[in-house]
């Protein structure tokens, strides 16, 4: 009786611990993959500045601020938007 009471109490750890790695695993890929959509987002920044740079004269700093700002806005509701329709799926 002592003896399948451990083994139950082997199984349950296993199990605990299988799910524990598989929530390691998948935060470490949550951090990775933002790493890469940082790094992504920093690329743009500068391709966009410079895009709205050579529609603008260089007085129009603040002209170009606002556009710049409306213009990163959009996108990212739009692929947040896009990104949680995605993880809706994935949960069904």
């Amino acid at each position: 009786m002592v003896y399948y009471r451990h083994m139950e109490i082997l199984a349950k750890t296993k199990q605990s611990m299988r799910e524990t790695n598989k929530q390691i695993i998948s935060q470490g890929l949550g951090l990775v993959s933002s790493a890469f959509v940082l790094v992504a987002g920093l690329a743009w920044n500068d391709a966009v500045r410079s895009l709205i740079g050579r529609y603008f004269k260089a007085g129009s700093g603040i002209i170009s601020q606002f556009i710049y700002a409306i213009l990163v806005t959009i996108i990212a509701v739009i692929i947040t938007v896009r990104l949680n329709n995605l993880a809706q799926k994935f949960k069904e």
